[in-house]
């Protein structure tokens, strides 16, 4: 007998079925497509140049996120939708893990509810440490934790492990947040 809890079967409902808010689709993200965000080519151009230029500068809360982060992406651990343990962790799972484990702060294992944890800024304004969101706010779709000069630690999509990753012009984030805490 399968034992599932309401978030879960919330969570596969969603995911087989797919959300539409107003006239965005909530899908989920593969960094290897490019996710579902389309870019002309002055776009994606600007994407790279706010990419070059995000600082690097940590508070000690931060560097112990950060020093999590690239220690999980070490682990061999998949993309399991829903996931949240050392058995496999999706995006706002792996968030989710890394903050309660090292500040003891619950963002939720939704992105969107993970918004709610953030003070919103650019991407360009990232620090590491902070969370990087793709999709608007408020219909978020994929989420990873900024570790500095560029790259991000995520659970991309499934057959792909949690891993650093770089930011980039082709599949670059929405929106950045410090977490509240």
């Amino acid at each position: 007998m399968i034992k599932m809890n309401f978030k879960q079967v919330l969570v596969l409902t969603v995911g087989v079925v797919g959300i539409t808010f107003g006239a965005t689709n909530v899908a989920s993200a593969d960094a290897s497509a490019g996710g579902n965000q389309q870019y002309t080519a002055a776009q994606t151009t600007a994407n790279n140049a706010t990419a070059q230029a995000m600082t690097t500068s940590t508070s000690t809360s931060d560097s112990s996120v950060v020093s999590e982060a690239l220690s999980l992406a070490q682990m061999n651990i998949p993309y399991v939708w829903a996931g949240e343990s050392m058995s496999g962790m999706d995006c706002s799972g792996f968030t989710e893990w890394v903050y309660a484990h090292t500040t003891g702060i619950s963002l939720g294992h939704n992105t969107v509810v993970q918004e709610g944890h953030v003070t919103k800024h650019t991407v360009a304004e990232a620090q590491p440490g902070d969370l990087l969101f793709w999709g608007s706010q408020g219909a978020s779709y994929h989420v990873g934790i900024y570790i500095g000069s560029g790259k991000y630690v995520a659970a991309p999509a499934p057959g792909q492990n949690v891993s650093v990753q770089t930011v980039s012009g082709a599949f670059m984030p929405s929106f950045s947040g410090h977490v509240n805490g």
